[in-house]
C-alpha cells in the first residue's frame, strides 16, 4: 500500500472525513486529498502530525522499509520484526495447529543459519569476554502481546507465501483475484499490528 492508501485506510477506521483530518492536523483540505490519491508525498513534519491525529504510529504510514524509520512505540517495533523476518534475517519455526497458526509452545525464533560465518554475539560474565554463534541464539520476546501478534502475523505471512507459491508463475484470473484478496488481507493485518502507538519503554 502507498502512503496515501495508509492514510485513507486509518482515516476510514475511525470514521473521519477528510477534511476532519486537515482540522486535526492543520494541513490545508486539498493537500489532504492529493496525499490519499498520491498526487503529492507528505513530508515528514506532515506525516507526523498525520500518525498523530489517526491514532497510529509514524511508521505505520511511512512504511518500515523506508529511510527515517523509527523504534519509539510498540507500532515500530512490530513493523521492524515483519521486516526481519520477511528479509529472512530472522526465522520463526514451530509445529503449526490445523489453523495454520504455530503452536505456541514449539515456537522458536532464531537467526538465519547464513549469518553464523559474518557475526557473531560478544557478552561479558565475570569480567570475562564471552562469544556466542547466531546459530545458538534465539530471540526471546518477553511481552506476550508482542508475541501473540507476530504469531498472527506470521500465520497470514506463511499463508500468502504458500497461495503465491501455489499459484505459481502465470496465474489464471480467479487464483490472481483470490492472491489479491489474501495480499488485502495480510495488509490490513500488518496495518493493524503497526498502529499501536503505546511507546516502547527500557
Amino acid at each position: 500500500m502507498t502512503i496515501g492508501e495508509k492514510i485513507k485506510y486509518y482515516r476510514k477506521q475511525i470514521g473521519i472525513t477528510q477534511d476532519r483530518l486537515a482540522e486535526l492536523t492543520g494541513i490545508h483540505p486539498v493537500s489532504i486529498r492529493k496525499y490519499e490519491i498520491n498526487k503529492m508525498q507528505p513530508q515528514p513534519a506532515q506525516l507526523e502530525r498525520i500518525a498523530a491525529a489517526l491514532g497510529v504510529s509514524y511508521n505505520a504510514l511511512n512504511g518500515i522499509d523506508k529511510s527515517g524509520m523509527r523504534l519509539e512505540t510498540v507500532g515500530d517495533l512490530m513493523g521492524i520484526l515483519m521486516v526481519l523476518c520477511n528479509s529472512g534475517i530472522l526465522q520463526i519455526n514451530g509445529e503449526r495447529e490445523n489453523d495454520y497458526m504455530l503452536k505456541e509452545d514449539t515456537v522458536s525464533i532464531q537467526f538465519n543459519p547464513l549469518l553464523n560465518s559474518y557475526m557473531e554475539i560478544n557478552y561479558f560474565l565475570n569480567e570475562q569476554t564471552n562469544n556466542l554463534t547466531l546459530k545458538d541464539a534465539f530471540l526471546n520476546i518477553r511481552s506476550y502481546k508482542i508475541f501473540s501478534d507476530l504469531l498472527i502475523w506470521e500465520k497470514i505471512n506463511f499463508l500468502y507465501k504458500n497461495a503465491v507459491k501455489s499459484a505459481g508463475e502465470n496465474p489464471n484470473e480467479a487464483a490472481q483475484e483470490a492472491l489479491n484478496e489474501i495480499l488485502e488481507t495480510k495488509e490490513k493485518v500488518e496495518l493493524e499490528l503497526q498502529k499501536s502507538q503505546m511507546p516502547l519503554t527500557v
